[in-house]
């Protein structure tokens, strides 16, 4: 018998809709794998670049605010579909992100790198939008308290 799994997007919510989201993405079994919250390792500095690069690549889409913790990721991504008709969905730009790293660090890490899906919140207000960039801002600091550290 398999679990199911508890649906982690808002129904029938519009995944394009120019928003600021934040976004938490887990490696496979919380490994840490990206280094330490102030020094990361040659993978944790590939995931960095590659959240640089989105909003080169994509122009409907910025990354305003990022931290690359030891075995997750947070940012705050910016849809912006209303200067391109070349729209973007969070789900899909997360699943480039996650496939680009994996593309890049395939000759450094063996088997699985991701944890199945990523949490996301819809940043709703200004108020929101401070309290998500200073924790986001302080999490290197609060590592060890964090819900995701592992030894």
């Amino acid at each position: 018998m398999t679990k199911s799994r508890k649906p982690t997007r808002i129904p029938n919510y519009d995944y394009s809709r120019d928003n600021y989201y934040f976004i938490t993405v887990c490696t496979h079994n919380k490994q840490c794998i990206f280094g330490e919250p102030r020094a990361l390792s040659d993978i944790g500095t590939i995931a960095a670049e590659e959240l640089e690069k989105i909003s080169d690549r994509y122009k409907t889409v910025k990354i305003d605010k990022y931290v690359v913790m030891p075995n997750h990721i947070h940012a705050i991504v910016i849809l912006d579909n209303t200067i391109s008709c070349d729209r973007k969905n969070l789900i899909h730009v997360i699943g480039l992100l996650k496939s680009g790293i994996t593309r890049r660090i395939h000759n450094l890490i063996q088997g699985v790198v991701w944890q199945r899906s990523f949490h996301d919140h819809i940043i709703r207000n200004q108020q929101q939008y401070e309290k998500i960039w200073l924790y986001i801002e302080a999490n290197p600091q609060r590592w060890e308290k964090d819900c995701f550290y592992t030894e």
